[in-house]
């Protein structure tokens, strides 16, 4: 399993730094991975949508994903929207964060990529070498972008 996470403190209530995540379009500033966006749809605290991300910088296959607020509205989970053929090649998955707290919001990142036994021997370290720079970086700019919108 390749993954990556970061922690950050962002002065900044949760529910905002939660809005700021569910607009994808507006995301998409902090967050190369996403790549282009086709369409988004928003029902709730459930956002469906179909994007072309970009993995290790180059542009992947067309995928549909979800991303689902917790009821409690402390945790948001990205994971696939329906069965897709990139499944047989990675599992992907990924997480949000949150505990209000210093005046602030802490903010914990995880993206994780599973590949099967026969690629993840080949896989595994170079996106874990990328996410781990690459999830810590996107935090970062999270944080910069809300704090600076202030």
């Amino acid at each position: 399993m390749a993954y990556g996470e970061a922690r950050e403190h962002i002065a900044r209530p949760a529910g905002e730094i939660i809005e700021f995540i569910l607009d994808l379009r507006q995301y998409q500033q902090v967050d190369a991975k996403l790549g282009k966006i086709h369409w988004v749809k928003r029902d709730g605290n459930v956002v469906t949508f179909k994007f072309q991300p970009k993995l290790l910088g180059l542009p992947g296959p067309a995928t549909t994903q979800k991303v689902v607020l917790s009821d409690d509205g402390k945790r948001i989970d990205i994971g696939g929207a329906e069965p897709a053929f990139t499944d047989k090649i990675a599992a992907f998955a990924a997480f949000f964060r949150f505990e209000e707290g210093d005046g602030g919001t802490w903010v914990t990142r995880r993206v994780t990529f599973t590949f099967p036994s026969a690629l993840a021997w080949l896989l595994d370290k170079p996106f874990s070498k990328w996410l781990a720079k690459d999830v810590p970086d996107e935090l970062a700019k999270a944080k910069a972008f809300l704090e600076r919108a202030a």
